[in-house]
């Protein structure tokens, strides 16, 4: 526990352990207002000490819930903040599913996605995750279009 990680880490726990030792425990018990020994148990195997759910645990539950509550879009954002943080880009694994009857009809729906975006690029005020996800809805919007492009010559997409 605590060692200098010689992997990536797979599970919650080693991802604690690695933070206590790249950040060390007064860094983590001073950012979630938690004692040594709570870190402590968010970064043992819980395969061997019994240890408690971790707030990345509870973050997938949260992020599980939102999913079957059909939260998907909430729980994308949250994700997609995340990994914003990290110099990523969040991409579903599997292409949108159309939601109108025809490729000119999903044509004319991208309208709306596009006024909204530039609406947002165009608006002093707005900030970065609302530009963010602005983008991603016109994306996935286009992403509709081509999914009924290959559906309607029996193409895989």
């Amino acid at each position: 526990m605590n060692r200098e990680p010689t992997t990536p880490p797979g599970e919650t726990w080693e991802f604690f352990s690695a933070c206590i030792h790249y950040l060390g425990k007064s860094a983590l018990t001073s950012l979630f207002q938690r004692g040594e020994r709570q870190i402590e148990r968010w970064s043992a195997d819980p395969s061997t000490s019994g240890s408690q759910r971790n707030p990345i645990d509870r973050y997938e539950q949260l992020l599980q819930r939102l999913m079957d509550k059909g939260g998907g879009d909430m729980a994308r954002s949250g994700v997609g903040r995340l990994a914003h943080v990290v110099g990523c880009e969040l991409v579903e694994k599997e292409m949108p599913i159309p939601d109108k009857e025809s490729i000119e009809l999903e044509i004319i729906d991208d309208l709306s996605a596009k006024i909204h975006y530039d609406t947002i690029l165009l608006d002093p005020k707005s900030s970065q995750n609302q530009c963010r996800m602005a983008m991603e809805a016109f994306i996935r919007e286009l992403k509709e279009n081509y999914v009924k492009k290959c559906q309607d010559n029996n193409w895989t997409p």
